[in-house]
């Protein structure tokens, strides 16, 4: 591993990689490519400006882009994707342009050892946009191993990650300091969480480990939705906070699987599928995972 390319290295997920790869191989090259200049200046910052970190300003939807950043890359780590829900189901044809066509044209073009997509628990029994692109960039990952057995194809899922860029939690906090409400879909839903520094050390591990042809996916708790609220009420709010529930959109469920009994390809330490039945996190260790975002 000496010369990798992350998509959408700028994101919440790809910094905090990054950053990590830097540390621990004194030798390695990075090529970060993301549309986002904002968010590729902070992620200059966040590794210190490291001059093997190479930010690359461009679309992986272009294939003449993505053939000059491949050049001699032994290694890709394919994160880039359009993962809002609403959106997705606004726009499918922008998240099918983002989230398969461009990991098609990457799958083509890459020549070196490693590769790696990222997925979520929203592509196992997909109902919405997301998740069905989701599940067909694993189906094409899983497929190109079965074409290349010569190269590593493997394919990380996982569950929402604890205070990323856009999810419920920096939602919440936004309302919450606007208008001092909480705007909620239901109580009841769970769903499948994983602290960033976890699922780095995960994704690492794959690199390191993992075999070509198989969905490789980290331990994770499960949060109540219902839970998770009052956690951001306590650390937050006050008592006049208020929370309006406001039903699923569209292409979501109430419980998240991670992974189906007879998927022989998964290899995982969870003992449930089901966010339903899983281990859950405490208030207490919500609000601890709260005061580290």
């Amino acid at each position: 591993m000496d010369r990798v390319l992350i998509t959408g290295g700028a994101g919440f997920l790809g910094k905090h990689l990054i950053k990590k790869l830097l540390d621990k191989y004194s030798d390695i090259e990075i090529r970060s490519i993301s549309r986002h200049e904002n968010e590729i200046v902070e992620m200059l910052v966040a590794c210190n400006n490291n001059s093997r970190l190479k930010p690359i300003i461009g679309d992986i939807k272009e294939v003449d882009t993505l053939g000059h950043v491949l050049k001699d890359v032994d290694t890709v780590i394919h994160l880039a994707a359009m993962k809002h829900i609403d959106f997705c189901e606004l726009y499918p044809s922008e998240a099918i342009s983002v989230n398969i066509i461009a990991t098609m044209n990457l799958l083509e073009l890459f020549s070196g050892d490693t590769f790696i997509g990222m997925s979520t628990d929203k592509a196992v029994e997909a109902t919405g946009c997301y998740g069905a692109t989701k599940l067909l960039l694993e189906k094409l990952v899983l497929e190109q191993a079965r074409k290349e057995p010569e190269r590593r194809y493997m394919v990380v899922r996982s569950g929402n990650i604890f205070g990323s860029s856009g999810s419920v939690i920096q939602r919440w906090r936004q309302e919450i300091k606007q208008s001092n409400k909480i705007t909620i879909t239901d109580l009841e839903m769970t769903r499948f969480f994983i602290g960033v520094n976890a699922l780095v050390a995960f994704i690492i591990q794959v690199i390191e480990q993992g075999e070509s042809g198989k969905i490789y996916i980290p331990f994770q708790k499960v949060a109540k939705l219902g839970d998770l609220v009052k956690a951001m009420v306590e650390l937050y709010g006050d008592k006049k906070t208020k929370i309006e529930v406001v039903g699923l959109r569209g292409g979501e469920k109430m419980h998240e699987r991670l992974l189906l009994p007879w998927q022989k390809e998964v290899v995982s330490d969870l003992t449930t599928e089901c966010s339903e039945d899983g281990e859950v996190l405490s208030i207490e260790e919500i609000k601890d995972w709260l005061a580290d975002y």
